[in-house]
């Protein structure tokens, strides 16, 4: 058969890709990835030495290794004024102390997860070294969990200390006897105490001193001492004759079908064991609310407004003065926050908003040095330039802002109000203005409603309606519907919403036992949010009683509850050197999944909890 010149050229680019193929260098793949730690082959000293005269240790392992943030990881207990130096010889860890250790002690030298094989990183889960300069290795233990007092999630990188003197001013002047620091899960255990009484604290200690010296590190502490008493069990053993019969399987399992009935005892052995327990606890970490108070800020952005903020919550009442005027009674409406730490004052006498300059006293509660509490006054001065308008500025026609909580064509909750916020307060209201429709079918209907002012937020109007589900509403808000303090008066607004079906909604009731006269229970539905948890729902009881969350989407909640022991309505940390533990909280043990048109419930005991 003759060949084409077509067909040889496809003959010989199908041997060269054959060629190319066969010629094409490939990296070998090797063998599966190392996922073994290295493993110790010899020690000098002997892990667990007693008699410890050295100033070094050598740790040999069988591959090479590495040392991964050994600062944050290494760890020695009792504490020693000088770390050792660490280094790292090929396959062999050095350690090589700076100053002689003390006499008979027990030292815990924990690396952590730091001493890792060279190649993978496979690191020595919670690798230590025992050694003591005494006859004996000290063996008792203490282990726990540390978790956020508000939030219950465990905290990592937490010293857990303990100490053998037992003043109040410990946790701020010395150095502990022995310390742990915490994982990932918030656990601890600290290894080799000695027999004694210890004080126990938690500290997040961001300067790594081993002392409670600054503001803003948290703390977590016990009311008692952390002792190790002896205890001696009696144990039980009792031996059947049967137990010894037949090794025939056949025998064996007709003995153990007739194991309930008479069986002749044949031994009674009694064992008795003496052991120190592993104490376990669970600490609540909190920062203390340590912060004197004091003027943060003020500022006035506009002229008939000004604002004061505090850095933190105002103890008691708070007063400002006009300095060098005349005019002292009725010259502003104050507006504060729910906690006193901020307050808005508007201006209401115009020779007062359109001066430039305005000079006041602000007189507040504060604590002193000695932490009693007495009156302070600031000297404030408030300046407010006014800005130059262009013609076009003038001519225009300036109105009323105020925005709503629901926009155009949305939809909204049953169970919700229409929000009206305010630039500045609202003087007067005009209800002839503002009409409600309800669209049913092809026909409206005028729809009535209630407005009423917030009791904390004075530029805060609401609506409230008895909403049908699923129905189509219009809000007409025309000008002149809300005047202000200062005359200024609304533009025309017209939006439509609709509402959501009734079935759409689960609900949680929530059963809560445990109460008492010592605290009230701040129940909350919460979601994680970035900023840690948003509360959806709250409501607050002083008895057993089932509460109820209704007009919930469906979605996972997290059911909270708050011991509030100063019923201050808020939960509030803890003061160590006053003794205060912060207060509980406490949570469902698991999350709560709700389900359209759906009754969910849960129980709650806050004591056994």
């Amino acid at each position: 058969m003759k060949i084409s010149s077509i067909q040889k050229v496809i003959y010989l680019m199908f041997f060269a890709t054959i060629l190319y193929g066969c010629a094409k260098i490939v990296a070998p793949t090797g063998g599966p990835k190392d996922k073994e730690h290295p493993l110790i082959v010899e020690s000098d000293p002997p892990f667990n030495s007693v008699n410890f005269e050295s100033d070094q240790i050598n740790i040999t392992f069988n591959e090479f290794i590495q040392l991964k943030d050994l600062n944050n990881n290494l760890i020695i207990s009792p504490p020693v004024e000088k770390k050792p130096i660490v280094r790292v010889k090929g396959k062999t860890l050095n350690i090589k102390f700076e100053e002689d250790l003390e006499d008979s002690t027990t030292y815990n030298i924990n690396f952590g997860n730091s001493v890792q094989d060279y190649n993978e990183g496979n690191p020595i889960e919670n690798f230590q070294y025992v050694l003591s300069t005494d006859t004996y290795i000290d063996s008792l233990s203490a282990e726990g969990t540390v978790l956020n007092a508000f939030s219950l999630k465990p905290e990592e990188g937490v010293f857990v200390m303990l100490y053998t003197s037992f003043e109040d001013s410990v946790p701020f002047q010395q150095v502990p006897k022995y310390l742990s620091k915490t994982n990932k899960e918030g656990f601890f255990r600290i290894n080799n105490i000695s027999h004694s009484n210890y004080k126990l604290f938690c500290v997040r200690d961001f300067n790594r001193n081993y002392l409670f010296d600054l503001p803003n590190e948290e703390i977590a502490f016990t009311d008692s001492l952390l002792s190790f008493d002896l205890i001696t069990k009696t144990e039980t053993d009792t031996i059947f004759k049967s137990d010894t019969l037949s090794e025939n399987k056949t025998s064996l399992m007709i003995d153990s079908i007739n194991s309930v009935l008479n069986r002749e005892v044949d031994t009674i052995i009694t064992r008795t064991r003496s052991f120190y327990p592993v104490h376990n606890y669970i600490f609540r970490l909190f920062m203390e609310d340590s912060d004197v108070q004091y003027l943060a800020n003020y500022k006035r952005e506009s002229k008939q407004k000004i604002e004061i903020l505090l850095n933190k919550s105002a103890k008691d009442s708070i007063v400002l003065s006009l300095v060098d005027t005349t005019i002292n009674n009725s010259w502003f409406l104050r507006e504060a926050s729910s906690d006193l730490d901020s307050v808005i004052y508007w201006l209401t006498d115009t020779a007062l908003y359109n001066a430039e300059n305005l000079l006041t006293t602000f007189s507040y509660y504060k604590e002193d040095s000695n932490l009693v509490f007495q009156w302070v006054t600031d000297t404030i001065k408030f300046r407010y330039f006014e800005p130059t308008k262009r013609k076009r500025e003038e001519d225009e026609k300036v109105f009323l802002k105020y925005s709503l909580n629901v926009k155009n064509r949305a939809t909204l909750d049953l169970n919700n109000k229409i929000n009206f916020s305010f630039e500045t307060p609202v003087g007067h209201i005009d209800t002839a203005a503002i009409k409600l429709f309800a669209k049913v079918d092809s026909l409206e209907f005028s729809i009535d409603y209630s407005l009423t002012s917030d009791s904390l937020k004075m530029r805060k109007i609401n609506m409230d309606v008895d909403w049908s589900e699923d129905t189509v509403y219009r809000l007409e808000i025309y000008p002149g519907a809300f005047t202000d303090i200062y005359e200024l008066s609304n533009d025309t607004s017209i939006i439509e919403i609709k509402t959501q079906k009734r079935d759409f909604y689960g609900k949680i009731l929530a059963d809560i036992t445990g109460t008492d006269s010592s605290f009230q229970v701040i129940c909350q539905l919460v979601v994680p949010g970035k900023e840690g948890e948003k509360i959806i729902k709250e409501t607050t009881i002083n008895s057993d009683q089932i509460v109820e969350f209704d007009y919930l989407p469906p979605k996972e909640f997290i059911f909270k509850v708050i011991l509030d022991t100063n019923f201050n309505n808020k939960w509030d940390t803890g003061e160590y050197l006053k003794n205060i533990q912060p207060e509980e909280v406490l949570y469902h043990i698991e999350k709560i999944k709700v389900r359209s048109n759906w009754d969910i419930e849960i129980n709650l005991d806050v004591k056994k909890q």
